[in-house]
């Protein structure tokens, strides 16, 4: 988050607006394809200078990008002469946009040696991502981002099957922050409207879901308990046919009860009959017939048949281990055995996003399979004859082959009609058109994914996701406060309804816990950590300090009672930051306005001095055009 008051970063009035003159302050962008100029066209609304960097003259899609930019240096970006022509020394961003990821993160070096201070984002590929993490760690201001990473959560928001259920974040332990659609739903801590510029989403919801209950977290915490430093133990319960449990376990039951009272009859004591079942179901024979005090036929055959089925289950039992060990240990591919019914959401390609789209669904139960299309549609006819007695729920095209994509989406549209479908289309911008044209398959640009997430990066913020909501791209985004920010005094209704954006998680600074949906009346200080979920727009509301003025009052009258008076003053206290005193007249039964209070902390006093059964209207205020405060 940049601060107003660099020197870099000031505002300056000019025709109405708020026009960031920014001295030494350019973005400098390496690489002028598809996504460096959608980078160019989301940068324009910004207004800080644009200076670029290409090995070849490019091929501009639209001619009024090309105005916007300041400068042009063709040459290699791995060059310090052409970097330093490009005044790498005096940029505040570096888009490194080149479609060679080892060439972006070459030029990432040479750009941390020629400008310690500027945001340097790289754009890598497939393969990357160890080297990446390794330099986000070891570089200050570095982020590594992959494009095809980030399409995750578009993928899993468009083939999520209950439309509006869109997992956002992870919370605490067994619960994460969701986007939910609901017709009317009652305001709680636990549960806030999606905002946005426009104002609240009415239908769309963000709460916190759990996603199993408290027994089975405590069942989970034990487990991990008790193969925390058990690895063996850990090897052998992977190893058990977990899904098979239910039926086994009975069946195993009625065998060692029949036994225990067939054999304690035949021996003449319980503790016989169960030292004899349990050796028979070891496999062992002799040894346990001989304790019988009534030989003959009918107690041979019923310890030989107790033998053999021992036998049989001790060596299954030692095959399916081994199997299982064997297989780890080779790096044998196998297949899971896939229950009937279960929800199932197919990945064809992009193998490395199959992990970011299994932890998305994973509260809700859905598994993810793969196929590939390298081999045509064959491949995924074999997937899908395998996924034939489960709930088929989706298909994600993920090649980077457009054609191919469509291919065998118009292939699947007709043999699966029920299912939804999204195609990938890497180097295409405005793909909306294209998924209208061909009807029910949902095409998600990559290019504009990507975009919107460089450009926020570019200004040294953290992006971890990018997700399609309503056919509007959205991104969670990772704020760190740092000493001077001017959300600093600001609480979480403010700059939620001040810039349109939804906080989804805080953490402070000498805290370990982050809150999930923290109160509206938390004001932020220095080194305060917030998630948040906004389009584009909103976060350079954000970065620029262009902040709405709280725009509604409540009107109230209170009645006289004095048994209640008490609990009122210190729910006005608290509400309106004001001492008790200063609204102790507001009792004498007359209506009384507060001063401008932001829509949600309005609903909320509303709510609460109505359960004080105080009479309330909440009422919208002509807006005032406040461009350069910020209300607290």
């Amino acid at each position: 988050m940049k601060d107003s008051s660099d020197p870099r970063f000031y505002g300056v009035k000019q025709g109405g607006g708020v026009a960031l003159q920014i001295g030494e302050g350019a973005v400098l962008i390496c690489g002028l394809g598809a996504l460096g100029q959608a980078c160019i066209e989301r940068l324009l609304p910004f207004d800080v200078p644009l200076t670029a960097v290409d090995l070849d003259p490019p091929q501009w899609r639209r001619d009024p990008l090309r105005e916007r930019i300041g400068q042009m240096v063709q040459g290699d970006m791995r060059e310090a002469r052409v970097l330093e022509q490009a005044g790498i020394r005096h940029c505040r961003a570096v888009l490194l946009l080149s479609a060679d990821s080892q060439v972006n993160l070459e030029a990432a070096l040479l750009v941390r040696v020629l400008n310690p201070s500027a945001d340097v984002v790289v754009r890598s590929r497939s393969g990357q991502a160890d080297i990446g993490h390794l330099l986000e760690q070891r570089l200050s201001k570095v982020s590594v981002v992959d494009p095809l990473v980030l399409t995750a959560g578009a993928v899993a928001s468009v083939l999520q099957p209950n439309e509006g259920l869109i997992p956002l974040a992870t919370a605490a332990e067994g619960s994460s922050i969701t986007l939910v659609r609901s017709v009317q739903r009652p305001l709680t801590p636990s549960c806030r409207r999606l905002r946005s510029l426009r104002g609240v989403q009415p239908s769309l919801w963000i709460t916190v879901r759990q996603r199993g209950g408290l027994g089975q977290a405590q069942r989970r915490s034990i487990w991990s308990l008790l193969t925390r430093d058990n690895r063996w133990l850990q090897r052998c319960w992977r190893s058990l046919p977990r899904q098979k449990l239910r039926w086994v376990l009975p069946a195993l039951l009625v065998v060692i009860s029949t036994g225990l009272v067939l054999f304690s009859a035949l021996a003449g004591d319980w503790r016989r009959g169960l030292l004899i079942t349990f050796g028979l179901l070891q496999g062992e024979y002799v040894d346990p017939v001989m304790l019988l005090n009534k030989p003959g036929l009918l107690p041979l055959l019923g310890g030989l048949s107790y033998a053999l089925l021992g036998t049989l289950m001790t060596s299954a039992l030692v095959a399916l281990i081994l199997e299982r060990l064997l297989s780890e240990r080779l790096g044998l591919q196998r297949y899971e055995r896939l229950r009937s019914g279960s929800r199932q959401l197919l990945i064809v390609d992009g193998q490395d996003v199959v992990e970011p789209i299994r932890s998305l669904l994973a509260g809700e139960r859905i598994g993810v399979q793969t196929a590939s299309l390298s081999e045509g549609m064959a491949e995924i006819e074999s997937q899908l004859e395998r996924l034939r007695r489960t709930d088929l729920v989706g298909i994600g095209l993920l090649s980077s082959n457009l054609l191919a994509n469509l291919h065998a989406a118009l292939a699947l549209q007709q043999t699966q009609g029920s299912c939804r479908l999204a195609v990938l289309a890497h180097d295409m911008e405005s793909t909306d058109q294209l998924g209208a044209l061909f009807g029910g398959i949902n095409v998600i640009s990559g290019i504009d994914l990507a975009a919107d997430a460089f450009v926020a990066a570019a200004f040294g913020e953290r992006v971890e996701r990018v997700l399609q909501i309503e056919g509007q791209h959205h991104l969670v985004v990772r704020y760190r406060l740092a000493e001077g920010d001017h959300l600093c005094g600001l609480t979480i209704a403010r700059i939620e309804n001040g810039y349109g954006i939804s906080v989804l998680s805080h953490l402070r600074s000498n805290q370990t816990e982050t809150r999930a949906l923290p109160p509206l009346d938390w004001p932020l200080q220095p080194g305060d950590e917030l998630s948040v979920l906004a389009n584009l727009e909103s976060l350079r509301r954000v970065e620029c300090g262009l902040i709405d003025p709280p725009r509604w009052r409540v009107q109230l009258r209170v009645k006289q009672q004095p048994h209640e008076g008490f609990w009122v003053l210190q729910c006005l206290a608290r509400f309106l930051d004001l001492p008790p005193g200063q609204v102790q007249s507001w009792l004498d039964g007359n209506w009384h306005d507060t001063a401008l209070l932001d829509h949600d902390l309005g609903e909320q006093l509303c709510s609460e001095l109505q359960r004080l059964r105080v009479e309330t209207q909440l009422i919208e205020c002509p807006p005032v055009d406040s461009r350069h405060g910020s209300l607290s």
